[in-house]
């Protein structure tokens, strides 16, 4: 279990996206919740727009349904204002940060749109110059990804707004038991049939597909070695053509699989299995919610 957690949250994978679209978000879930404090600690803020994360927890995408609270599952935020369509002020902040989850804008009194972006790519923030064309580029990676879109009253008196986030990816988790080979360096995923952009407006991926690519090194880690991949879909359901390839370290393919695997927006999908051994079957189970899977196997 400890090799698993160590894969899903280290910082070893390296990825990439070719994409010419634009992604997808819904603030049909979303929520604001306005109160009248306009102190931080002890310090009075010097904005009259205070926005703050809410602490609910949330279910990060593992079979073992563990939870946790949001801030402390993602290591980046992003909080942007927008007027007319156009980016008027942006924050970020990183884990560990003094006042992660919280920040303040000086703004004057008038209704804007406000984007505020969890995640946790290890390679720096996404642009978010456009709401409906948020970009996460190969030096960023691909990470679980938590959003709120929606409008802001911004009045002259200080307000505090306590955003609640909702889960914005779908994820495919392979799970590969069998004995891992002593030359194996990498593996390599591409895949196609989601999207690597996220369109705050809409809550959806874009309508071209990406092709993505995830890369992890797995040198030291033995079986049974868990490794996620995310993206965003422009249905509720779709398929994601997916070719894996087991790496030595000069790059010679040890092991190549493809795979169709139906997965479902904002849930994820558990792709099980002997990897190297070609005559086992793979089990695909879709989890349709977070108490019950549906299994398929091929």
């Amino acid at each position: 279990m400890d090799n698993i957690k160590a894969l899903i949250f280290g910082a070893v994978a390296m990825t990439c996206l070719y994409s010419c679209e634009k992604p997808v978000f819904d603030d049909s879930e979303a929520e604001s919740k306005t109160t009248t404090t306009t102190q931080k600690g002890k310090e009075e803020t010097t904005g009259n727009l205070i926005i703050r994360v809410s602490g609910n927890s949330v279910m990060p995408y593992e079979v073992t349904r563990a939870v946790e609270d949001l801030t402390s599952y993602c290591t980046r935020l992003n909080f942007v204002i927008y007027k007319d369509g156009a980016k008027v002020k942006g924050l970020s902040q990183m884990k560990g940060d003094s006042g992660y989850g919280e920040v303040s804008f000086k703004l004057a009194p008038d209704t804007y749109k406000l984007l505020v972006l969890a995640h946790s790519s290890y390679g720096g923030n996404p642009t978010v110059s456009d709401p409906e064309n948020i970009q996460f580029t190969n030096a960023l990676s691909y990470s679980d990804t938590f959003y709120f879109y929606g409008d802001v009253v911004v009045t002259a008196e200080a307000q505090t707004h306590d955003i609640t986030l909702t889960r914005a990816t779908t994820k495919v988790s392979f799970v590969i038991n069998d004995q891992l080979p002593s030359d194996l360096y990498r593996f390599r995923f591409y895949y196609t049939g989601g999207s690597g952009v996220l369109n705050a407006v809409t809550g959806r991926g874009g309508s071209v597909n990406s092709r993505q690519e995830k890369v992890w090194d797995v040198t030291g880690y033995t079986a049974p070695l868990t490794l996620p991949i995310y993206t965003f879909l422009q249905q509720e359901t779709g398929t994601l053509n997916i070719t894996a390839t087991a790496l030595d370290t000069n790059e010679n393919t040890i092991k190549e699989r493809t795979f169709e695997v139906p997965v479902q927006r904002n849930k994820v999908t558990v792709v099980e299995g002997n990897f190297f051994d070609s005559q086992n079957s793979f089990t695909i189970k879709g989890e349709t919610d977070w108490e019950e899977l549906q299994t398929i196997t091929y």
